[in-house]
């Protein structure tokens, strides 16, 4: 193990070294010995970047992993821009490519930008693809070609030929060989900062001191008004949880599941208040929370709240109306609400209190004060409540796990995937062959949660999956089940005792475990759990927050897997 600790020293050392031996790249792809850094004749100026880009020989080198697609990349400019001119002299600014493969078409619009970069108009198009974000096809990029009057013919040949994604591979590979897997990434001073910025953390990094964290101000935790707030929970519990959320961030869906258990397993403990935080490149997120806080007038606030979190995929105002009508609000008054001044200016405070304590990212918890970023686990949550029980004299509850999850992998993964399956199905092999390929492609990352769906439809299903369970009360439940699932035509009595006996069980206890059907009730409870989450067929699949239903190409899960892993990795950063 320290053998293996001091290789990634070396590694690292040896990479941050690349960085700098690399800082006579210009962006426009060619070395400065070939071709020339950009001037004030090419390109006009954009903010700090460029200007800080000629600055060779600067005491400060500021690297950036970036990405085209990334809204974290665009919300990071202005606070970029405002730190890079506040220390102009000091700092050469070294962009690095690092399109992540969640965003299907950021490769090619960095290449864009390297391509036109050949013709002297970088940070031009550089403006334009963060402008445009969800247009970044090859037909836009084109578009983007013509606006700038580059010679259209070497542009496209380019592009086409994909002549400059070998440069951006390089810049991939040293962030691979930095661990950096999330974009933006800085590295400033030996410091590396990863998430979105705001302009204080990174001038804090430029003068060598460590970013200001919301831990660091208890003035301003405490100067928090509740008074306005919604919340779940007795006013006297022992334990507040405050979250700044956004309505449109995929995160606080997520973590909306987690505090609903955490209220359940901690009955009468945990007060949960709600702070408005709609993160500007999120376009439907300022509406939806004035939805909510119009249904708040009602007394239906957190009904609204759990009806957007729900259907984040419809939240423009015909949606919202909709899902005012379904909650039986009053549609005059709830219209009237939703363009009043009093919501509006409840959501600046909260945004003013968020700013104060240094939140840039969705979803942030101040569990009785201390910061907590990202969708956590329930078990950091649980860890966090029972330290702050136990420092109030408060007696931790005994949660008793009355049915034990089927599961493979670490409880602290970043990923969990939930699968309902139904050994009957001729569907199950190839699910089951998917689900290997996701275990053995992530190790570590990923939490497998198996559930029964045996389909009333397949009249030996509830058989098989009793022998599977009373496999896994003999510690045996994967080999049974991969054993069923192989032989999917045998499905007799016979057959599944000899696989049991293949498997070394005690036959006895095995015989009288199907005789008298012990497990049954267990599969009955995960089909109410099934029915709950509208399971009418198997296999559905749900990772993390994302929903699944049949059978799905491997690369759609490791690409869903991708985009959660980076998400987890700006989330715990920021």
């Amino acid at each position: 193990m320290q053998f293996l600790k001091c290789c990634s020293i070396v590694i690292i050392a040896f990479s941050l070294q690349q960085l700098h031996a690399q800082s006579d790249i210009v962006p426009n792809g060619a070395r400065a010995s070939s071709k020339p850094a950009l001037t004030s004749a090419s390109a006009p100026k954009n903010g700090g970047r460029e200007s800080s880009a000629q600055n060779n020989g600067a005491p400060v080198k500021i690297v950036e992993f970036f990405d085209y697609q990334c809204p974290f990349c665009n919300a990071t400019l202005p606070a970029l821009q405002t730190a890079l001119k506040n220390n102009s002299e000091q700092i050469q600014f070294i962009l690095k490519h690092d399109p992540l493969p969640i965003h299907p078409d950021s490769m090619l619009a960095h290449e864009a930008a390297l391509a036109a970069g050949e013709q002297g108009k970088f940070w031009e198009m550089d403006a334009l693809l963060f402008a445009h974000q969800q247009k970044l096809k090859f037909p836009d990029l084109l578009e983007y070609g013509r606006q700038l009057h580059l010679d259209m013919a070497v542009f496209e040949e380019r592009l086409k030929s994909h002549h400059y994604k070998p440069a951006i591979e390089q810049d991939i590979a040293l962030a691979k060989a930095l661990g950096v897997d999330g974009t933006p990434t800085f590295f400033i001073n030996g410091q590396q900062l990863s998430g979105a910025q705001t302009a204080e953390n990174l001038e804090s990094a430029i003068a060598g001191r460590s970013p200001a964290r919301a831990n660091d101000n208890a003035a301003a935790i405490a100067r928090l008004n509740l008074s306005q707030s919604p919340v779940r929970g007795p006013a006297d519990a022992p334990v507040t949880i405050v979250e700044f959320s956004d309505f449109q961030c995929p995160f606080c869906a997520r973590a909306v599941s987690t505090l609903v258990e955490l209220r359940k397993q901690y009955a009468g403990q945990i007060k949960w208040v709600f702070k408005n935080y709609p993160l500007t490149f999120h376009p439907d997120s300022q509406l939806a929370h004035r939805a909510a806080l119009a249904a708040g007038q009602q007394g239906k606030f957190w009904e609204m709240h759990d009806l957007v979190f729900s259907t984040q995929n419809a939240l423009k105002r015909n949606d919202l109306m909709e899902k005012a009508q379904t909650l039986n609000l009053d549609m005059v008054k709830f219209a009237a609400d939703l363009e009043s001044k009093e919501i509006a200016n409840q959501i600046e405070a909260d945004q003013k209190e968020g700013d104060s304590l240094h939140v840039n990212g969705t979803p942030t918890f101040y569990i009785d004060g201390k910061e907590y970023t990202g969708a956590l686990p329930l078990e950091t949550f649980k860890a966090a409540i029972d330290r702050e029980l136990a420092a109030n004299h408060v007696a931790v509850p005994i949660i008793p796990d009355l049915q034990p999850e089927l599961s493979f992998g670490p409880a602290n993964a970043p990923i969990t995937l939930v699968w309902y399956s139904d050994l009957e199905s001729d569907l199950s092999l190839k699910a089951t062959l998917t689900v290997k390929h996701i275990m053995n492609m992530h190790p570590g990352k990923v939490r497998l949660i198996y559930k029964n769906r045996p389909l009333q439809s397949h009249p030996n299903s509830m058989l098989l999956h009793e022998v599977a369970m009373a496999a896994n009360a003999q510690g045996k439940f994967w080999p049974m089940h991969d054993l069923i699932v192989a032989n999917a035509a045998n499905t007799s009595r016979e057959y599944l005792l000899s696989y049991a006996r293949q498997l070394g069980l005690d036959m006895k206890r095995f015989d009288s475990d199907l005789q008298t059907h012990k497990y049954r009730s267990r599969i009955e409870h995960d089909l109410q759990e099934a029915s709950q989450r509208s399971v009418q067929g198997t296999p559905v699949f749900f990772l993390n927050s994302t929903r699944l239903d049949g059978l799905q190409p491997e690369k759609r899960f490791d690409d869903l897997i991708a985009f959660e892993l980076n998400g987890h990795l700006q989330a715990s950063s920021r």
